[in-house]
């Protein structure tokens, strides 16, 4: 080493592109002599890598594979089935109460008619023959007295329902079309009476009143004596 202390490269690697070129000669050497190690190697060759098939990773994770559950929200064909009979029952049950509850309030109602009609004699109770009302010509008969003549007919020839007249009686209009024929009072009289006597009664015609369920002839006289006293009233 010169004593100036500063290393200098060996004569025959006088530059530094022969010492590079020298240093690449060498590792190449080294490496073209351990390929050649490794070729002549005789020994066991080792298994190649062999990755896993997507069937095999999916089983060691322990994810279940196959079709999918039906939805939970989605009804079967069976549910909507059973849903279809299950409303049709529950029509069918109320068509059959309510037909069975208006048969049940109409039977009753029609047995106590027939019990009412039954239980009535079919031949009018013996009465006092009573002649006819004569025709009044003196004065007009006002709706008072047409109301008080047709409570005493009534008491003459007795009382019915749902027809003019039978065997036992007569109803309300029976009497007075019989006072009409028998000059009694006209058409328009019975008329205004009967404006009296639906207002006291609260009714809607005087046939239907007259055929009321529990309707009675005592019923009948007050109304119309009633009515003829409302009659005077309102003269």
């Amino acid at each position: 080493m010169p004593a100036s202390g500063t290393m200098t490269a060996p004569r025959t690697f006088w530059s530094q592109a022969a010492l590079a070129a020298a240093v690449d000669a060498a590792f190449a050497e080294a490496l073209a002599e351990e390929l050649a190690v490794a070729l002549a190697d005789t020994g066991p060759a080792r298994p190649a890598i062999v990755l896993p098939d997507t069937e095999t990773l999916i089983r060691q994770a322990g994810i279940v594979t196959g079709p999918c559950p039906p939805d939970a929200s989605e009804p079967s064909a069976g549910g909507q089935l059973l849903k279809k009979a299950s409303v049709f029952t529950l029509r069918a049950a109320w068509w059959l109460l309510k037909h069975t509850t208006l048969f049940a309030i109409a039977a009753p109602v029609e047995i106590i008619r027939l019990w009412h009609f039954a239980a009535t004699p079919s031949t009018p109770a013996s009465r006092e023959p009573a002649p006819q009302p004569a025709r009044r010509t003196g004065r007009a008969v006002t709706p008072a007295d047409f109301l008080q003549a047709t409570s005493d007919h009534i008491k003459t020839h007795g009382w019915t329902q749902h027809v003019m007249e039978s065997q036992r009686g007569v109803c309300i209009r029976g009497a007075q079309l019989s006072l009409i024929r028998c000059g009694t009072g006209t058409r328009t009289t019975a008329s205004a009476a009967n404006t009296h006597l639906l207002a006291v009664t609260g009714g809607r015609s005087v046939p239907r009143w007259n055929d009321g369920l529990v309707r009675t002839e005592a019923q009948v006289h007050d109304a119309l004596l009633a009515a003829a006293a409302r009659a005077r009233t309102a003269r």
